[in-house]
């Protein structure tokens, strides 16, 4: 009764006296009709309580726009609403909105009410022909009723069956081709104690089934921000009780500027063989990544901070003539391999043997590196440890030039003659004994580079391992390989995330990856803690997470070297950020050979290898 009177005389205090608001039409929410024995209350009381809960501001609104549409105005109810309220946003993306066939734009729902109006002031500058679902309390809203169609998210079993008028209705939209607007959580994002922020609700697999039955287009969307503390507490004690003040935070809303982005389109191909609980996952994703590509000041990478490189000019090339001298010299045993369907040859040598063919090694590799924004900045890309590493380079005979090349480290003769300094990645990676022992039998590859001309050629990356099969048939000792894959800040910062998150949850080796620290590992580098939960339902495999970050970044999957190394068995052990070469994120992985597939040992060993080590294997067994 206390918190009564003192609202009471709150409201009388008023400037101006206790005279009631004027409308010339029916408020669009009249508090006395929404309160049980409201019209009991006095008239001056309802109005100081509609503008504490924001229904004066949305009934002043409504009142402009229906003064607008009497005096002519064409303009839709989305965008009068919009700037009635102050709703003010930043987008980008609306060219992903097809602008024909059945298509659902799927949003995260930070908000309320103001979600659903700028929803539709976006989407309908691009279709016209939009149905957005909302909920119960917007039926009241006279100019969005051509427009919604209504669900219920907070009753019981009776609200569930009157939904499914509402599912009839959305199929039915969409079989005529025409655009659907969806919150999949169905209500405003909460509080989550487990990830110290406020995330939204879990996304209801109902709109998946209804695109999978449709085979509807799926256009992500994100929308910045979140709601107040005031309703985060009410959502806490109440999830019902908070609906009543949805209305309030429009006031909120309405003193910033928010980010809207909209995803590239996700195609019923690409959504081929999923059920609804992957798709809904996906979904997901795919709108909850939009928000990871800020502007680089936000984000925090390291490599975005760095000053600007002053890149040199690339270092002229050496001769055809000089480079077919020096292969033509190398002895027999130095030919690796040669590809019976094109003119590729792997050869192996040392620096020693090809200073020609070695200056034109670090000429390919800045060319090729600074195409995906990697490489030293530097006129070649050579340093001290190629002066005793091995060197496998393709080189087409037809043409007289590298293809692409690989380093290769002998592990063991290198720690015996120089200790773990003389490792390459030692000087981005802590070590401990243990994991030096560990791959003290491994060959460490890096540098690996395909020139541009021979990217194309899918059969230049199996070339080159065609190489490292028949280098290992010549070295049986070894049993590992290991080294980094770059992956190019040329990657979207979303991609990056992804790609990290997906590798250190899925791939990661349980015991070595204790035995290895970066010296400057990733920063704000990794999903959020609930977007980082859907990867095993939205991701099942990495062919997945190539397609989905070939959507994000237009057509470029992951590089295709990682793909191969985990095709091979490899695992991840570690991570990190090498400012020296274009901030790329280094994908530390090691391959145990012994788990490497059977098919893949078979291809690029050789069969007649496979076969005689099968042979041996029968052998040892009939003599034991």
């Amino acid at each position: 009764m206390r918190m009564i009177e003192c609202l009471w005389m709150r409201a009388r205090a008023r400037p101006g006296g206790a005279q009631p608001m004027k409308f010339k039409r029916p408020k669009m929410v009249d508090l006395a009709d929404r309160v049980p024995g409201g019209h009991y209350l006095p008239v001056v009381f309802r109005e100081f309580l509609e503008k504490r809960l924001g229904l004066h501001a949305l009934n002043v609104a409504h009142e402009h726009i229906d003064d607008d549409w009497e005096a002519g105005s064409k303009e839709n109810f989305f965008h009068l609403a919009c700037r009635y309220l102050n709703l003010r946003y930043d987008l980008s993306g609306l060219d992903h909105i097809p602008q024909e066939g059945p298509c659902v734009i799927v949003s995260n729902h930070p908000h309320g009410m103001s979600d659903g109006l700028m929803f539709g002031d976006v989407v309908v500058q691009r279709r016209p022909d939009i149905k957005i679902v909302v909920n119960e309390f917007l039926q009241c809203v006279r100019g969005m009723r051509p427009y919604e169609i209504t669900v219920d998210v907070y009753g019981g079993e009776a609200a569930k069956r009157a939904n499914m008028a509402g599912m009839r209705e959305m199929l039915l939209w969409l079989k005529k081709g025409h655009c659907l607007l969806v919150f999949p959580s169905g209500s405003a994002a909460t509080y989550s104690l487990r990830d110290g922020r406020v995330v939204d609700d879990p996304w209801q697999q109902n709109i998946a089934s209804l695109i999978l039955k449709t085979g509807a287009t799926v256009v992500p969307m994100h929308i910045s921000g979140r709601t107040g503390i005031f309703f985060q507490v009410l959502s806490v004690i109440s999830r019902s009780l908070r609906v009543n003040f949805l209305p309030r935070e429009i006031l909120r809303d309405g003193r910033m500027r928010h980010d809207i982005r909209l995803g590239s389109p996700i195609s019923p191909a690409i959504m081929n063989g999923m059920g609804s609980d992957q798709l809904t996952a996906y979904m997901r994703l795919r709108s909850m990544l939009l928000r990871y590509n800020e502007p680089q000041s936000k984000t925090g990478e390291q490599h975005s901070d760095s000053p600007q490189r002053v890149m040199q000019p690339i270092a002229p090339q050496e001769s055809e003539q000089a480079l077919r001298k020096e292969i033509a010299a190398l002895p027999p045993e130095s030919l690796c391999y040669v590809s019976e369907t094109s003119p590729l040859r792997i050869y192996t040598a040392v620096a020693g043997q090809i200073p020609h063919m070695m200056r034109e090694i670090g000429v390919q590799r800045e060319r090729t590196f600074r195409c995906v924004g990697e490489g030293t900045g530097l006129a070649s890309d050579l340093d001290e440890w190629d002066e005793y590493y091995t060197h496998l380079i393709m080189w087409d005979e037809e043409a007289g030039r590298i293809a692409g090349a690989y380093r290769i480290g002998l592990t063991d003769e290198i720690l015996k003659k120089r200790g773990p300094q003389g490792i390459y990645n030692s000087h981005f990676f802590r070590m401990s004994d243990r994991f030096l022992q560990s791959i003290s039998m491994g060959l460490e590859l890096g540098r690996a580079f395909i020139t541009p001309e021979y990217q194309r050629q899918a059969a230049s990356l199996d070339t080159l391992w065609m190489g490292i099969g028949r280098f290992l048939n010549k070295n049986p000792r070894y049993k590992y390989l290991y080294g980094t894959v770059s992956i190019s800040p040329n990657y979207s910062r979303a991609s990056r995330a992804l790609i990290h998150s997906y590798l250190k949850q899925r791939c990661m080796h349980p015991e070595l990856s204790r035995e290895i620290s970066a010296y400057t590992p990733p920063q704000n580098l990794e999903l959020l803690s609930e977007d980082a939960r859907l990867l095993p339902s939205a991701l099942p495999d990495i062919r997945v997470l190539s397609g989905m970050v070939s959507e994000l970044e237009e057509g470029r999957g992951i590089p295709v070297l990682l793909k191969q190394y985990l095709r091979l068995g490899g695992c991840m052990v570690s991570f990190g950020i090498d400012e020296d070469f274009g901030g790329t994120l280094d994908c530390f992985v090691l391959v145990n050979l012994a788990n490497t597939p059977e098919r893949a040992r078979r291809r690029y060993r050789g069969r007649e290898y496979m076969d005689a080590a099968l042979n041996d294997s029968l052998s040892t067994s009939s003599d034991s």
